[in-house]
């Protein structure tokens, strides 16, 4: 997180940053113990990614790290394409040394949280009644007294480890003795086996030493005997000087020291120096570019009930200041990321080490002089996989495809957007189901596609890089539908955008909106809510929880959900998209010449999409879109809410809007969700053309 906003405040032109991370927010786990113990709210201990990195101007990608290949300098994942990198810092933190049989780890705290809130939930109903902590250091003690703060007198709190605190003074191990005794925690000073100890209603947590994840000694770095990357004074892998590392993650040579945050932090700063010195082609010299990390430090320890125990070489101390002065460390450190200064302008003169990078921008042409070159085209296009149909003819490479159609009808749909989210491999998997959309909501089958891809003026490997990124997403999604890409068209311009045409074959009369009868029930096949979580994400305003949900609404293929609608006889058909729920009700209700009665209570919104609208988050489709709730009569408790302002929020790769008979629409939304559209519902009814409606 330094390191972002490090950058943020000294952008550099020309240089890409991108931040991995599997979670859109970063718990700061000095905070944890104050939350269990009821001390913090769960928003108040974590970091949130998404507006950092927009107001730093950083790309966030959502993604789990399965490797690294440094003979390419790519970083590599399970389910996703490797994407390249220059320059490399790894800050992913450690796990659990011996992975726990029984029990749960404390981290990475995301698991942890939600295994926590399980046990409260079975002490409230009587099945908890023991607690064991694997590791007496000071995040077990911290634990072990934030457990005590948290649940009931009689549940039973033990606290496993060969020696208490071993990394503290006698002092400090003496007093913190005397509050475990006086708060009933039992200190067993052994090491823990659940067939010596366990009982069968323990739950067992563990707080014991840490390792690397195995990938990254698998990738050939040089490592401890833990995983842990063997670093010097700057920082840098002692094998690979592209490659950095702080925090738990790292390994210091000549200044072993435990794995505590505090020297993350401090090594933080440093490491966001170097890597804006080394991404300039700068050298490294002198003692600011140097990391050492401190002999001795302030450690305090949360008692949970308003106290701390201060710890600082052989002197230790126990009392209320000591916690007054943690939670205002502990709060403005977490203050540092989430109340973001302004930022500023990255537009500055280009550092000599990129210089030769750039493109001229005194010979960049229009029209078709802005094609992307035809050599990274190229490359591009030989690592995507190989698409086969029988009935293409002529494919990638031609001005032209053609395709040998036998089907009653050919569909020709076309549609793009500008890109919404950082990640370029995420947006062309959203791209091509918004896309693939046109063809399912004429109850048709997508046949093949041409993309037409905008990229962003960079130097020439990073626009190869994206290019390659996009269409990888794009390509992940239409192989799943078996519809081959068959060309397209590529160009620089201000800013990532994708467009795809894409044809389809129906065995039968397509389906239009205006087919509906009087009588047929409306039903909606995902939840509603993508523009307000966009454009909150936009604006550093992102809820953790709806963002993701929107990503994976947005990623989340509609054919499914076509193949249940056609068994149950749907009638008409549309998605939702740019002009909202509401506006493409009204397209159903002009094509059958209907009225409607909507049932506003029914219909599914995204998490966190009433507070975004309640904020007055909107997308920029909304103004106009709104105009359609004029043609409403609008029967709710109050006129105006948050939620009657969703159904005009402009959906991208939204669900479906069919029209089923009324005998068979509650089976059908019975089969959508069982399929995994849970959102699925049936949200009202075509009525006589003078009753146009939304109720409560």
């Amino acid at each position: 997180m330094q390191v972002v906003k490090y950058l943020g405040m000294n952008p550099i032109s020309g240089v890409r940053v991108s931040l991995i991370s599997e979670q859109t927010q970063a718990a700061y786990s000095g905070m944890l113990p104050g939350c269990l113990a009821g001390q913090y709210e769960s928003a108040q201990m974590h970091i949130r990614l998404l507006p950092l990195c927009a107001q730093s101007g950083v790309r966030f990608i959502q993604a789990q790290v399965s490797g690294l290949d440094l003979i390419n300098n790519r970083v590599l994942f399970e389910d996703r394409p490797p994407l390249a990198f220059d320059v490399l810092s790894l800050n992913c933190g450690a796990q659990p040394l011996a992975t726990p049989r029984q029990g749960v780890a404390v981290k990475p705290i995301s698991k942890f949280l939600p295994a926590w809130q399980q046990v409260l939930r079975q002490i409230q109903q009587g099945g908890q009644t023991a607690i064991s902590i694997v590791g007496a250091g000071a995040g077990g003690v911290e634990l072990a007294l934030a457990s005590r703060a948290a649940l009931p007198r009689d549940v039973q709190i033990k606290l496993y480890g060969s020696q208490l605190l071993k990394d503290h003074s006698t002092s400090a191990r003496k007093r913190v003795s005397k509050i475990l005794a006086k708060k009933r925690i039992e200190y067993v000073k052994q090491r823990y086996t659940s067939d010596a100890h366990g009982q069968p209603d323990d739950q067992v947590f563990w707080v014991t030493d840490v390792q690397a994840p195995a990938w990254v000694a698998d990738s050939g770095l040089s490592v401890d005997a833990h995983g842990f990357v063997r670093v010097d004074k700057q920082l840098r892998s002692v094998s690979h000087s592209h490659v950095f590392a702080a925090g738990d993650i790292a390994h210091l040579l000549d200044q072993e020291r435990p794995k505590a945050g505090v020297y993350a932090v401090r090594a933080g700063v440093v490491l966001a120096r170097n890597l804006s010195r080394v991404a300039q082609g700068l050298g490294l010299s002198g003692p600011k570019h140097r990391f050492k990390a401190q002999t001795t430090h302030l450690n305090l320890i949360n008692c949970a009930d308003g106290t701390a125990v201060a710890s600082y070489g052989p002197l230790a101390s126990h009392s209320r200041f000591w916690w007054w002065l943690k939670d205002r460390i502990d709060r403005a450190f977490i203050a540092k990321f989430n109340d973001l200064p302004e930022m500023p302008d990255p537009q500055f003169k280009v550092s000599e080490g990129l210089q030769d990078e750039l493109p001229d921008e005194t010979m960049r042409c229009g029209g078709c002089g802005a094609k992307i070159a035809a050599e990274p085209l190229r490359r591009v296009l030989a690592r995507l996989p190989k698409q086969e149909a029988a009935y293409v003819s002529l494919g990638i490479g031609d001005d032209a495809a053609q395709i040998s159609n036998q089907s009653s009808h050919t569909l020709l749909s076309v549609d793009g957007f500008r890109s919404m989210i950082d990640d370029p491999y995420m947006f062309g998997r959203i791209a091509a189901h918004h896309s693939l959309n046109d063809i399912y909501a004429m109850a048709a089958q997508p046949t093949a596609a041409l993309a037409f891809v905008t990229v962003p003026l960079m130097a020439p490997r990073m626009i190869e890089e994206e290019l390659f990124q996009v269409l990888s997403g794009a390509v992940s999604v239409l192989n799943t539908a078996s519809v081959p890409l068959v060309g397209g068209h590529s160009a620089e311009g201000a800013e990532l955008g994708v467009a795809l045409t894409v044809t389809g074959n129906g065995s039968g009369r397509a389906l239009t909106k205006g087919s509906a009868q009087q009588g047929d029930v409306l039903i909606l096949t995902k939840a509603l809510g993508t523009g307000v979580l966009l454009a909150a994400a936009m604006r550093g305003e992102d809820d953790v929880n709806g963002f993701t949900a929107a990503i994976q609404s947005m990623d989340q293929s509609n054919e499914g959900a076509l193949s249940i609608l056609l068994q149950h006889g749907v009638r008409a058909l549309t998605d939702v998209t740019g002009f909202g729920l509401l506006g493409h009700v009204s397209e159903m209700l002009r094509s059958s010449g209907l009225g409607v009665s909507l049932h506003l209570s029914a219909v599914a919104l995204l998490p966190d999409v009433v507070n975004a609208s309640t904020r007055g988050v909107r997308s920029s489709l909304y103004k106009s879109n709104a105009l359609a709730i004029a043609d409403y009569q609008i029967n709710t408790n109050t006129q105006r809410n948050a939620a009657l302002d969703v159904l005009v929020d402009p959906q991208t790769s939204g669900g479906l809007l069919a029209a089923v008979p009324p005998d068979c629409a509650e089976q059908c939304v019975m089969a959508l969700q069982r399929a995994g559209y849970p959102a699925a519902a049936a949200i009202g009814e075509l009525c006589a053309p003078d009753r146009q409606e939304i109720i409560a």
